[in-house]
């Protein structure tokens, strides 16, 4: 990965630079690559996903799909009949 880079420049506490700098030593690493990782990792970790169920939801009105207004409570009898009429 061969990024430009960008300078950034924040405070921290007395308490998270023992930390930082702990964490770089242990892994042999910068502490800016300590930073980028845990920036990385708190993305992955953190960042909210959005709900497969809505997106689902919203492409089938995307595409106009004609469903009965009962669809979300008789969900399961309409998958086991297409099923069934599939066979």
């Amino acid at each position: 990965m061969n990024q430009s880079m960008k300078r950034k420049q924040f405070h921290i506490t007395q308490d998270d630079e023992r930390i930082l700098k702990a964490l770089a030593k242990d892994k042999g690493m910068s502490e800016a690559e300590i930073v980028r990782e845990a920036i990385r990792e708190y993305e992955t970790n953190h960042v909210k996903q959005e709900n497969p169920l809505l997106a689902m939801a919203r492409k089938a009105k995307e595409l106009k799909v004609d469903l009965p207004s009962d669809a979300s409570v008789n969900h399961d009898q309409y998958l086991l009949e297409t099923y069934e009429n599939e066979k």
